[in-house]
């Protein structure tokens, strides 16, 4: 059961790698797409997530395709660890501590002040977190699709194909 639920998983990537190395456009092109799901992926803004991603890789004219995919590093599963991540970063760097709440505190003031104070280290430490996966996400996607057409240029070189009609 363990067994057959890796294998799916396995296969799932593999053709999710497929799909990736075998999208138009030059390799920095969709490098640059996936570094920019991966950045906005890691930031706190779940709704809109592929909506980011795709728009911010038209006006910087990559691929709007591997953006889309780039985002799905925040998967369901991640998700949590990955708020966690960004909350306890953009704490650190903003110093903010959250006040406790308690049931009489209850205020709209106090709820809307309680979520600017997640919220903000959540997103400062977002960005933070964002560029510290883009960056190497750039670098390996771009190698790994010049590889990938190198591999595949090499294999279509390989086979040769008689001039002569009989």
């Amino acid at each position: 059961m363990v067994g057959d639920r890796w294998a799916r998983w396995k296969q799932r990537l593999h053709h999710f790698y497929l799909r990736l190395m075998r999208l138009k456009g030059q390799p920095g092109e969709v490098a640059g797409g996936m570094a920019i799901g991966v950045f906005v992926g890691m930031t706190p803004t779940v709704p809109l997530h592929t909506i980011l991603a795709v728009s911010i890789a038209y006006l910087l004219k990559k691929s709007k395709l591997a953006a889309a995919a780039g985002v799905w590093i925040s998967n369901p599963f991640l998700l949590p660890l990955v708020y966690f991540l960004d909350y306890k970063v953009g704490r650190a760097i903003t110093g903010k501590s959250v006040s406790p709440f308690a049931p009489s505190h209850f205020s709209i003031s106090h709820l809307i002040k309680l979520g600017w104070e997640i919220s903000y280290p959540m997103f400062i430490g977002g960005v933070i977190i964002g560029l510290l996966f883009a960056i190497p996400s750039y670098f390996i996607t771009k190698q790994l699709i010049i590889l990938y057409r190198e591999k595949k240029g090499k294999r279509s070189s390989k086979v040769e194909f008689s001039s002569k009609t009989t």
